[in-house]
């Protein structure tokens, strides 16, 4: 059985889904391209040849290629044919819930900062590299992302006050 940084593909699978698929969710905002996309990762890590340094590598190098495979879909033809995601998202916790539809509003390059810094952990100068972007750009974009939502978040507490 084929493995990569000491795992075996079900381990993978089991370990990284959630993240995957969370991630493509909050890029395409539909549950079953991204669903889609996260097994097109998948079949892309069988057919991958080179030998990952450790699990950190493999799970770097798994969130970059479900980006990159968002990227493809947003450039497909079928995009404009979707409908956005209506259904119960049960595996996102519900206070992760109540975010979501802001969120969504912000930017696909803003989205993937924001679920990547909070969601996942990572620094600027980690998340400048999986998306390819330069570390004071991600550094910037956090920066106003934070400020969009707080003013979105707080708009939104004044008007249930209001209720």
């Amino acid at each position: 059985m084929k493995t990569f940084a000491g795992l075996r593909v079900h381990e993978i699978v089991q370990t990284y889904s959630d993240t995957l698929i969370r991630i493509a969710v909050q890029q395409t905002k539909n549950m079953s391209e991204a669903e889609d996309i996260v097994q097109e990762v998948y079949m892309t890590l069988m057919r991958q040849k080179k030998p990952f340094d450790n699990e950190a590598h493999l799970k770097a190098w798994l969130i970059k290629v479900t980006f990159n495979k968002c990227n493809d879909y947003f450039k497909s033809s079928r995009v404009k044919k979707t409908v956005p995601i209506t259904e119960e998202m049960t595996f996102i916790a519900k206070e992760e819930q109540s975010v979501l539809p802001e969120i969504f509003e912000l930017d696909q390059k803003e989205r993937a900062i924001v679920y990547l810094h909070y969601y996942e952990g990572y620094t600027t100068a980690e998340i400048a590299d999986l998306l390819e972007m330069k570390i004071n750009t991600v550094g910037s974009k956090l920066r106003r992302v934070r400020m969009k939502l707080k003013i979105i978040l707080e708009e939104g507490n004044k008007c249930d006050e209001c209720l």
